[in-house]
């Protein structure tokens, strides 16, 4: 049977076989003469070994030994496959890697007696090949074969169950094409199959799960609200019958204030409360079940960043239009020395870190009452509807650079662009003497919009609570990132672009250093799905054929090809140093 060569293109070294024959072809021979004397040809220090004249074959062992040695590695770096017999088929099995998974029952979870299950499989027969896949919210393989219980044990160490999902038709897929077909796949987890039933030979479904009771808080929420903070939390009962619990709210080190929740079967509830802007960090928690997890959050304070703003309009109109607009988006912030954000006249730079909203009123004249196109997907244009309203312009052409966001016709309305250094410069053509657009909602939502977008824009976090599995993303300058996992454990991003999206694998408090700056954010465990222990539950679905077929897999071969060129390559180095393989 010809083996199967995984790497083709190899054989492209045998061209090698012609130049090695042509060395020993082309060569010139000399007939031995015996002379009185070398002084005659004292000028020929060195004979030629070369030569354009083919003559007579007369190849030593030593060329065949070269070329033998030379076809054999040509064929070991081909990477030849032989189907060899086998009677042990490898296994491979995918974890579930869900929070559910640590659900108790008498103080055991369905993490430990999956484990277990596993380890009694490795004791009681001989050990197969083994691969190891978790399935959380994405399949991951770890490591690589294991041949024994030990080194099995070893790659346990990485199933931590902490994933809000678990993707298991994705590592099942994964397995598939790992396996070949050809390997028992064994899927560990604590609910039954979607169909509740198996159909391939090569799958066996063990659930370790028990239709347990839980509470648990399945959102929350912490937001900016003027000068207080707006929290959500909302509370849900996944129980076969009406139960209560007790929900406990603290905040930095003052006393805790509970109270009594009693709800029905899968039945929800959402309390709404403020909190002071400067209170610390808020934590809720639920009395003790079978799922600990989901039981307590803990929210940070909302991030809040405002805008410098200098207002630079010679038009005194104009100016108190801006301001009171700026006011009441509430992200103007109540200082304007060395300003993020600046509205004059002129489209020009002002300042190394401002961005501009060129807003001249000259010349704008044309009243347009539509139809207005806007690019709803710019961040300028969020939420904006322009119905009904009179927009009075100048007939003017797009800046060069400049991306129009608004425009009536071929007038545009409202354009950005950006320079070299990453500034935005808007240009607003507009004039509020014969316009409406002030006094519709358009106008503080479009002040709104330019201050959000500012915001977007600055170094740090976008937010500071997340869901887990959520990516966290981070604005950066091109600085070093350090960040701290609630385990202790470190990650350090050398360089960075100018976003960073950070994974949170855990539930807990993160920190990040960014340059001489430190933020934290809080990550929380809010998951109804996984929460929810109602259709879990224990059994085996599927079972592995027992066939006694003769099988046939395929097995790297390449070594034995190597072996063979080694031990040519050592026979021909024993005759060249013996001086008996020919000349």
């Amino acid at each position: 049977m010809i083996p199967f060569l995984t790497y083709p293109l190899a054989l492209m070294a045998l061209a090698a076989v012609p130049a090695l024959t042509a060395i020993y072809l082309l060569r010139n021979r000399f007939r031995r003469r015996q002379v009185s004397s070398l002084v005659l040809w004292q000028f020929q220090v060195q004979s030629k070994a070369g030569g354009a004249k083919i003559n007579r074959l007369q190849l030593p062992l030593l060329f065949f030994l070269e070329l033998a040695a030379l076809i054999l590695l040509v064929v070991a770096a081909t990477g030849p496959q032989w189907k060899l017999p086998q009677s042990a088929r490898p296994l491979i099995v995918v974890l579930d890697d869900s929070f559910s998974m640590r659900a108790v029952q008498d103080q055991v979870s369905a993490q430990t007696r999956a484990r277990d299950f596993l380890e009694n499989l490795f004791h009681h027969q001989p050990p197969p090949a083994t691969r190891l896949i978790l399935a959380g919210r994405e399949p991951r393989s770890l490591g690589v074969t294991a041949k024994s219980w030990r080194e099995v044990d070893e790659l346990l160490r990485q199933w931590q169950c902490r994933a809000p999902s678990a993707a298991i038709d994705a590592a099942m897929t994964l397995a598939s094409e790992v396996g070949k077909q050809q390997a028992n796949l064994l899927v560990l987890t604590d609910h039954p199959p979607a169909d509740g039933k198996i159909t391939s030979q090569r799958l066996e479904w063990h659930a370790f799960g028990r239709p347990l009771d839980n509470f648990a808080i399945v959102n929350a929420s912490r937001t900016a609200f003027g000068e207080q903070d707006r929290c959500l939390l909302e509370v849900a009962n996944f129980s076969s019958g009406a139960r209560a619990t007790r929900l406990a709210v603290q905040t930095g080190s003052n006393a805790a204030q509970s109270q009594a929740i009693l709800l029905g079967a899968h039945e929800s509830q959402r309390l709404v409360f403020n909190l002071p802007a400067a209170a610390p960090a808020l934590r809720a928690t639920l009395d003790a079940d079978a799922l600990t997890e989901d039981n307590g959050i803990e929210l940070l304070p909302p991030i809040r960043k405002r805008v410098r703003v200098l207002v630079a309009v010679a038009n005194e109109n104009a100016s108190a239009l801006a301001n009171r607009a700026l006011d009441a988006t509430g992200l103007r912030a109540t200082i304007s020395e060395n300003p993020e954000l600046i509205v004059h006249e002129t489209d020009s730079a002002a300042g190394s870190n401002a961005w501009s909203l060129a807003w001249s009123t000259i010349a704008a004249t044309n009243a347009y009452t539509g139809p207005f196109i806007m690019d709803t997907s710019h961040p300028l244009a969020a939420g904006m509807a322009l119905e009904g309203v009179v927009w009075a312009a100048a007939a003017a052409t797009n800046p060069p650079g400049a991306v129009p966001v608004i425009f009536a016709g071929n007038t545009p309305l409202l354009s950005a662009r950006e320079d070299a250094m990453g500034r935005r410069h808007l240009t607003l053509n507009l004039n509020p003497e014969i316009s409406t657009l002030q006094n519709t909602p358009d106008w503080p939502i479009l002040f709104w919009n330019i201050l959000s977008w500012r915001i977007s824009e600055m170094p740090g976090l976008k937010e500071s609570n997340a869901r887990l599995g959520a990516e966290v993303v981070l604005k950066t300058t091109g600085e070093a990132v350090t960040v701290m996992q609630p385990n202790g454990e470190k990650r350090f991003f050398p360089k960075t672009g100018g976003e960073l999206a950070l994974e949170t694998p855990q539930p807990g408090i993160y920190s990040v250093v960014a340059g001489a700056t430190t933020n934290q954010f809080s990550v929380n465990v809010l998951a109804a799905d996984k929460s929810d222990l109602s259709a879990c539950a224990t059994g085996q679905w599927g079972k592995w054929s027992e066939d006694t077929e003769h099988r046939l897999v395929e097995a790297s071969v390449g070594w034995i090809f190597g072996l063979l060129a080694l031990a040519l390559l050592t026979a021909h180095l024993y005759l060249v140093a013996t001086a008996k393989g020919g000349s």
